[in-house]
């Protein structure tokens, strides 16, 4: 096999590369549970912080339902790059699995604070004030397992 044909090496990620991968303004994909014991997947934004990722959502949605019966969850975030001249497309993943709590987010502040990381300047305080005024629930979830992993084709 010649040199180009040899797939470039995937790696785990520094801690430097998962702390850049959870600080973009990216949607995570929360997997849950439905009550036939199927993953239903959904694109949520996400904070992490002290050690676990929050999300926030409507009391009544069917993700929120699902870990209010069963609260085992997975999370998935990934970034890809551009395809390289060689075909390939790097990227930078985070897995986790754990248990999710959901609980009340009185006055939204989990909601406003997500809303802060994902829609800037004045557009992101106006949505704010309007989140406050809804019903709000904080998903907590607590990471059991984080993995991550890199694609990163050598230069061409």
């Amino acid at each position: 096999m010649a040199t180009n044909d040899t797939p470039p090496p995937a790696r785990r990620l520094s801690p430097q590369e998962i702390a850049d991968v959870l600080k973009l303004a990216i949607p995570a994909h929360l997997a849950t549970l439905d009550p036939a014991g199927f993953p239903r997947i959904i694109p949520l934004w996400f904070l992490w912080e002290d050690g676990s990722f929050y999300l926030s959502s409507g009391p009544q949605s069917r993700h929120v339902q699902d870990l209010v019966r069963d609260s085992r969850a997975g999370l998935g975030i990934t970034v890809e790059e551009g395809q390289t001249e060689a075909g390939y497309r790097p990227f930078r993943q985070i897995m986790v699995r754990g248990y999710a709590h959901v609980q009340p987010d009185t006055g939204a502040i989990w909601a406003r604070k997500l809303i802060g990381k994902y829609i800037t300047g004045q557009a992101g305080v106006r949505r704010a004030k309007l989140e406050a005024e809804k019903p709000h629930v904080v998903i907590v979830l607590c990471p059991e397992r984080f993995l991550t992993t890199g694609f990163f084709p050598a230069k061409e």
